[in-house]
């Protein structure tokens, strides 16, 4: 294995691994508060940790290039809702924020 692919694995290894530890930090705030923001943006990591995995296929299994640009474009798939789903956690989480502090200002409108 050349050293470029070894970088490119690891960098996908430290992705599904970072998405995991992003994935456990979403559900233990979906347990102790409840609010929909968490579920979104815990099913964002999902995909983005599933596209990771995708990306990491090619370098244990040999694929023809249809097979291998099959499973591309289902990675890419899980990547653009992964990032419409994240956006729309993290949107969801910052006007949750806000509402709360503006009743912790008491000027909740």
């Amino acid at each position: 294995m050349t050293i470029f692919r070894m970088i490119w694995l690891a960098t996908i290894v430290l992705g599904i691994g970072a998405q995991i530890i992003m994935f456990s930090l979403q559900v233990g705030a979906l347990r102790r508060y409840r609010h929909k923001s968490f579920w979104l943006l815990a099913a964002g990591s999902t995909c983005f940790a599933t596209y990771a995995a995708i990306g990491a296929v090619p370098y244990f299994v040999t694929l023809n290039t249809s097979a291998l640009s099959g499973l591309l474009s289902v990675g890419v798939a899980f990547a653009l809702i992964g990032v419409v789903v994240g956006v729309w956690g993290t949107t969801s989480l910052f006007r949750r924020f806000g509402e709360l502090q503006r009743a912790a200002a008491g000027v909740i409108s």
